[in-house]
């Protein structure tokens, strides 16, 4: 990447002054993650370079589709009179002469009408998520299960200039798999269903979150503390969770079977229902106030007991 320097130390391009910024775009569109939008941020401290040129160069994302909503994409958003979806698709290079050809000739042997977009998305030529961000911001239809990722993009943009402090935080459901978010306070937010697959998130502050139904598998949560949070029906299959404070955690129905529990500690925390190995060979501590599932015997599992 060093290659390519020019010392340009924006951190995003705008489309306009005062508009959002072409990354949290991208990152809408579904045509990149949050993740590689951090790995950007990391290369773009090192050399100038915009972050929609970091993309291309790395192969995410074609040059053609950045300088779309680069240049375009605001005028086309402002202009009264609206063209069909499949136009600002081709215009976006989303979509491909090969493809409109054979979209064309599936929807013509339907027996049913069906939408070309619908089509496109079934044959995995564009996401869902795509397809909701032109229907919403062209022709003012929306999905009402669409998730917002305004928030957890704002929380990377300060995240990348040193702050930690993201208590209260709404990020439902919001796809932060593999992301660095080490050292940062989001006590008191709403994770539920939030998936932190793969993520690291180390020695961070997480008191009183809900957690219900997320996905923590594999992530490296070493010393994070999760006192007083809900971790219903989630999943921390196979993470990290060395020194990790449990107390007065709720996790019912939880998986964490392949989870490292090194010293985690599950005083008066509820485990009803969790899935969890029947032995360990490593310290794990509670108290009597810990409640297990009916199966679980944490003195066969060789957990420790505080008091």
């Amino acid at each position: 990447m060093n290659n390519f320097c020019n010392k340009d130390t924006s951190f995003l391009t705008t489309t306009t002054a005062n508009k959002k910024p072409l990354g949290l775009i991208l990152v809408e569109t579904g045509l990149i993650s949050i993740s590689q939008v951090e790995l950007a941020l990391q290369e773009q401290k090192e050399c100038g370079l915009k972050i929609g040129e970091i993309l291309v160069l790395h192969g995410w994302i074609k040059q053609e589709t950045v300088d779309f909503f680069a240049d375009k994409w605001l005028k086309l958003v402002q202009q009264p009179e609206k063209k069909p979806l499949l136009y600002y698709f081709k215009e976006a290079a989303l979509l491909d002469e090969d493809q409109i050809a054979i979209l064309t000739k599936l929807q013509q042997f339907q027996q049913k009408k069906v939408r070309f977009h619908n089509l496109a998305t079934e044959r995995g030529y564009i996401k869902r998520r795509t397809v909701d961000f032109f229907l919403a911001n062209l022709f003012n239809i929306y999905n009402p299960q669409a998730i917002s990722l305004v928030k957890p993009f704002e929380i990377f943009k300060k995240y990348s200039k040193g702050e930690t402090d993201f208590r209260k935080s709404d990020l439902r459901q919001a796809p932060l798999m593999g992301v660095t978010l080490k050292n940062v306070n989001l006590s008191g937010s709403n994770c539920r269903k939030i998936n932190f697959n793969s993520a690291n998130l180390s020695n961070s502050s997480f008191i009183q979150v809900n957690l219900s139904r997320a996905d923590l598998s594999k992530a490296i949560l070493t010393q994070v503390n999760f006192t007083q949070s809900r971790f219903k029906k989630a999943n921390l299959q196979d993470a990290h969770l060395e020194r990790a404070n449990f107390t007065k955690a709720l996790l019912k129905e939880a998986n964490l079977t392949g989870a490292y529990l090194l010293k985690a500690d599950f005083s008066d925390a509820c485990l009803e229902g969790a899935q969890l190995p029947s032995e360990y060979s490593y310290d794990v501590y509670y108290n009597k106030n810990t409640r297990f599932d009916i199966n679980f015997d944490p003195q066969q599992a060789s957990w420790i007991r505080k008091d």
